[in-house]
């Protein structure tokens, strides 16, 4: 997402937000120059390297932020935001101590340890919680590596997306990958392990994901409303001055930080969705530090959000159900031409609206069987077939296929919720404006023409509206005096459209453009061989490929 995303495209990723990674990542594979984790690694403790005298503090953005561009203000910015909310009761979020100044923070002792569960090596760094006074408290940031070949390639960092997903496991499932990088990924504050954002109990958070999101009426809409407002103080009440030190700026500024303490003159880089957005502003903020940066799977930067997320679902389920229309019975068994399966899909979603399915002392509403069906459009063809077993089973009366997929996409456990859960509109609201509460459902709307089937079941949501803390500043990013930086589209991505990827490679300065035509949320984590020998070419010798250049899935 983008900072100055409208706040009606943030809503499924809201509803829908938590444990994507574990579906697009679990089809990771290691192309060509595969290498295994080495066997053996050096634990312990790890002396950073000292910043010599009228050198760049590692976190200190190489020009000061107030002197970036920024996108004009939004009519009614920010207007309903809960601003002044006292919190009530003891905050649970617990920080560390200081460690003082910035040259107190770069040359702190990383201290190395075998992973408790998985494979690598863990630490915890600190870092500043507000990077402007780094005399006030510290959070604390997870990290993990593991080791590939003779490392000599140094540390490759690794961002999921999300925002809110956890960065360790990524770096596991991509360990080996890249012979001779050794694979990182971190926990980004507010989430996984590190000093993370908690909100409500389970109760409270089930109340807030069982509501109507596509309201028919004032009192649906005032439910929403409140819900969205009530949301907003469980966070602030729990998580307290986290919430207003958890954008994106401050996440790169830690990942600038843990660059040096990995030893790393430059940052190589591979991230995903909103992986890219870290990834660009990286690139604004230390243009002179970027290495080999690759931002897969785009979100809009340009500041207008010209296609809505609710029509990159409605194009990867039209995909989906154009499949279904040739394929076997065996294969696809919904009935029909495509328009009588897409009628089908709208038919059973209408009808939850007021009779949801009941899955044992739980429901299938509408929005939570919405949520359900975007998880598999996450993915590519390969999911089809279950897709089209899921919905027939709803069609048919027997919810809990749905309901799982979106506990698993809401992050939803046994009895709890996973950090992303909370992380995710924490961030989210952090980086993003909005044009008041009046505007949702008008905006919501708009989505209808470029998204008929998804975009009125996906619905609107006041999460940001009602929050209690302001936005960061807007940056426009164009990262002027990086190096090349490779930007990947597919055609067919449901949850950041092409487009943005394409806008994307045309804003960033450096930007160059490589295409997979095909479907899917994000290409360098996939078989496509095309895409994985131009990625290679650029990771292991600095070259990218032609700007423009399209694969075939």
């Amino acid at each position: 997402m983008s900072r100055r995303v409208k706040l009606t495209q943030i809503v499924l990723s809201f509803i829908a937000i938590a444990l994507v990674a574990s579906l697009f990542l679990g089809g990771l594979v290691g192309g060509r120059n595969q290498d295994p984790p080495a066997s053996t690694s050096t634990t312990g403790p790890q002396t950073p390297s000292a910043i010599p005298e009228g050198e760049r503090m590692p976190g200190v953005p190489e020009k000061p932020i107030a002197e970036h561009a920024v996108f004009p203000a939004e009519p009614n910015e920010n207007a309903d935001r809960q601003l002044d909310y006292v919190p009530s009761g003891t905050v649970a979020v617990e920080f560390a101590d200081s460690l003082g100044d910035y040259a107190a923070y770069a040359t702190q002792v990383v201290n190395w340890q075998q992973c408790a569960s998985g494979e690598g090596q863990c630490a915890t760094i600190k870092a500043p919680l507000d990077w402007d006074n780094p005399d006030g408290d510290a959070i604390e940031v997870a990290v993990r590596r593991v080791p590939s070949g003779d490392s000599s390639r140094g540390p490759l960092f690794f961002n999921p997306g999300g925002p809110g997903f956890g960065g360790q496991d990524m770096a596991q499932r991509m360990a080996g990958r890249w012979q001779n990088y050794d694979a990182v990924g971190w926990d980004p504050r507010g989430t996984g392990q590190s000093t993370h954002v908690v909100c409500g109990t389970l109760e409270q958070t089930d109340e807030m994901m069982n509501l109507d999101a596509s309201p028919d009426d004032d009192a649906e809409d005032k439910a929403l409303r409140d819900g969205g407002a009530d949301f907003a103080k469980q966070c602030r009440d729990s998580s307290g001055k986290l919430l207003d030190h958890i954008s994106t700026i401050d996440v790169v500024r830690d990942l600038d930080l843990l660059r040096h303490l990995l030893g790393a003159e430059k940052l190589n880089y591979v991230g995903v969705s909103y992986g890219t957005f870290v990834g660009a502003t990286y690139a604004q903020l230390f243009p002179n530090s970027v290495g080999r940066l690759v931002l897969d799977a785009a979100v809009d930067i340009t500041g207008e959000d010209e296609i809505p997320q609710a029509a990159g679902f409605d194009l990867a389920l039209r995909n989906f159900t154009k499949w279904c229309a040739t394929a076997s019975d065996e294969l696809c068994p919904l009935e029909g031409d495509q328009d009588e399966i897409n009628e089908g899909i709208v038919s059973v979603l209408t009808k939850l609206d007021q009779n949801p399915l009941p899955v044992g002392a739980r429901e299938l509403t509408q929005s939570l069987a919405a949520t359900g069906i975007a998880v598999f459009l996450y993915e590519d063809d390969s999911a089809y077939r279950t897709l089209a077993q899921v919905i027939l089973a709803a069609q048919r009366g027997d919810g809990q296929p749905l309901l799982a997929a979106a506990d698993l996409l809401n992050g939803r456990g046994g009895s709890s919720y996973d950090t992303s859960t909370y992380a995710f509109p924490a961030m989210a609201c952090a980086d993003a404006v909005d044009e008041g509460a009046d505007a949702v459902l008008g905006n919501w709307r708009e989505t209808f023409a470029k998204a008929p089937i998804m975009a009125p079941f996906m619905g609107a949501g006041y999460s940001c509206e009602f929050w209690t803390a302001e936005s960061a500043p807007q940056l426009k990013l164009t990262a002027p005096g990086a190096p090349t930086i490779l930007v990947v589209g597919t055609t067919g991505d449901s949850a950041t459209p092409y487009e943005q990827a394409k806008s994307m490679a045309e804003q960033l300065e450096s930007g160059t453009l490589l295409t997979l035509d095909g479907a899917g949320h994000g290409a360098v984590t996939g078989q496509n061989k095309c895409i994985a020998d131009a990625v290679d070419g650029y990771l292991y010798d600095g070259k990218a490929p032609e700007d423009g250049k399209v694969c075939t899935a």
